[in-house]
């Protein structure tokens, strides 16, 4: 088979040095891009069977000029082989993050991810060998198939087939005869072993763990099904497992709980905020509190041990050095421990949960009377009229009205937006799921969604938390996690906020509400 290696002409990505962005996706060929196209295309064979194309304008628009010289031949758009993705790196030229992942690559890195979440090398030549075998499969032996697409794509597809020369010139293109498809099948058989060898890893680490034997089923689905998927990482899926086995969670005190509702709360420095924590959770019925304290240096223990009288307590404690990926596994400890049946509420130190008629209806009688096993809840930012950190506790009653938006994502539905992606600039995911029934099978994967993904669809979303995120003294709070990169992606959320100067504000007239006029018509 003779195959035909053609890179789209220059186009106005190439010209601004972009590396990835709508820009790109949309940008079509300069007038210099379309002169040499056509130069190039004089040198092609005088037959062509087949034009595969990349899926994007500058190269569909590139095609275009094969095509008018072979009107009859057959042009199939190829998603596989369409620019590679680099994830949250848009609107920057290259830079050391890049940098050090492609030389992560080269080294032999298969996993690691181009941007938050571009594609890794896995992704990049899975799809790129099964399209190429489809090429040969799907044609004969001395046809000859032009393929238009883009230069890093082209290289990756060179480097399969063992065939070794530069890097094309935007608008050039390369002919390659009597192409031997062997070391496809070599590469192949190369990418196989490599998953093998990555999924045996991770099912060695779940069969290490105690845990009920439904909670394992699913672990070890997980890993052999989720192996190479962005939310289960390498680092993601080991720390989560490290979680799961630290003997470092400690029960410190026991209670006799009433009722199979329990609610779980892991707390760091938090006594600005812990009094009236506590009391919002009494007001709607919560009697069962497991509350871990993870490195507290304040009084925030002191606080909520003075509640022992009034609700049932256990108190427990783990010394470990914070990380979110930790801290999933931590949590299902908690469920594993106290067991199935049980309906588990989890929420976070700055979180209120609320739900329709909250001040009136405890949750029990909530839960009992919508026969719920499970719930979404979204995550409503709350804020002053004030400058950011600034005010009493009280004065926290205004949130987004008509802000939030929905996407579809690889564990469902993912909501986003409010007043941090009005002034920062940034999109964290806002969906949680604070109230489940566990069984047993339920993994508590992320803050955001358990395992099996189903679940996540299956969770009606029904309620809020109220999310104090900037209260008095965080900043400080803030600026230290933003050194230690103790939250996701290396607190990179939390380096914007430290980075900002604090003196603006949430507060808009046009879309701030009180948090009393909340509408839980979903």
């Amino acid at each position: 088979m003779n195959l035909v290696f053609l890179r789209h002409g220059e186009a106005t990505d190439n010209v601004k040095e972009l590396i990835s962005d709508k820009e790109i996706y949309w940008s079509t060929l300069t007038e210099d891009g379309i002169n040499t196209v056509k130069e190039s295309v004089k040198g092609l064979p005088n037959t062509v069977d087949k034009i595969y194309v990349s899926p994007l304008p500058r190269t569909i628009e590139t095609a275009r000029f094969v095509s008018e010289l072979f009107p009859h031949t057959e042009v199939i758009i190829e998603n596989r082989i369409r620019e590679i993705y680099h994830g949250k790196y848009t609107h920057q030229k290259n830079n050391e993050d890049l940098d050090n992942t492609r030389i992560k690559q080269i080294g032999g890195d298969y996993f690691v991810r181009l941007g938050d979440y571009g594609e890794n090398n896995f992704d990049i030549e899975g799809r790129l060998t099964s399209f190429l075998k489809d090429v040969h499969d799907s044609n004969l032996k001395d046809n000859t198939v032009v393929i238009v697409s883009h230069g890093s794509i082209t290289s990756y597809m060179k480097r399969i087939l063992k065939i070794k020369t530069a890097h094309i010139q935007t608008g050039k293109m390369e002919i390659f005869n009597d192409v031997d498809f062997k070391p496809l099948y070599a590469h192949i058989r190369k990418l196989n072993k490599i998953k093998k060898e990555e999924v045996n890893r991770r099912v060695e680490l779940v069969n290490s763990l105690e845990v009920n034997p439904l909670l394992k089923k699913n672990l070890l689905t997980l890993a052999k099904k989720e192996f190479n998927n962005m939310e289960f990482s390498k680092e993601i899926f080991d720390k989560e497992i490290e979680g799961l086995k630290t003997s470092n969670l400690k029960q410190i005190t026991d209670s006799k709980f009433k009722g199979d509702l329990i609610l779980v709360c892991f707390y760091s420095d938090f006594s600005n905020f812990a009094k009236y924590w506590m009391d919002h959770y009494i007001s709607i019925g919560i009697k069962n509190f497991v509350l871990v304290n993870n490195n507290s240096k304040d009084n925030s223990k002191e606080i909520l041990e003075s509640y022992q009288d009034k609700v049932n307590i256990s108190f427990w404690e783990i010394n470990e050095k914070y990380n979110c990926y930790n801290m999933c596994g931590w949590k299902q400890q908690i469920f594993e421990h106290y067991g199935v049946d049980k309906i588990y509420l989890t929420v976070d130190s700055d979180e209120l949960f609320i739900y329709k008629d909250y001040k009136n209806i405890k949750l029990e009688e909530y839960i009992k009377k919508n026969k719920l096993t499970s719930l979404k809840a979204l995550m409503l930012d709350v804020y002053t009229n004030k400058n950011l950190y600034e005010g009493n506790i009280e004065d926290f009653k205004y949130v987004d009205k008509g802000t939030y938006k929905t996407s579809k994502c690889i564990y469902g539905t993912r909501l986003f937006g409010g007043p941090r992606s009005r002034v920062f600039k940034i999109n964290p995911s806002l969906q949680k799921m604070p109230l489940m029934k566990y069984t047993g099978k339920e993994y508590f994967a992320n803050d955001h969604f358990y395992y099996p993904f189903s679940l996540n669809e299956k969770a009606k979303l029904s309620a809020y938390l109220l999310h104090y995120k900037f209260l008095p003294g965080d900043l400080d709070k803030y600026s230290e996690y933003a050194r230690d990169g103790r939250h996701w992606n290396n607190s990179r959320e939390y380096k914007i906020y430290s980075n900002t100067d604090n003196k603006i504000s949430f507060y808009d007239k046009e879309i701030s509400i009180l948090v009393d006029d909340i509408d839980f018509d979903f």
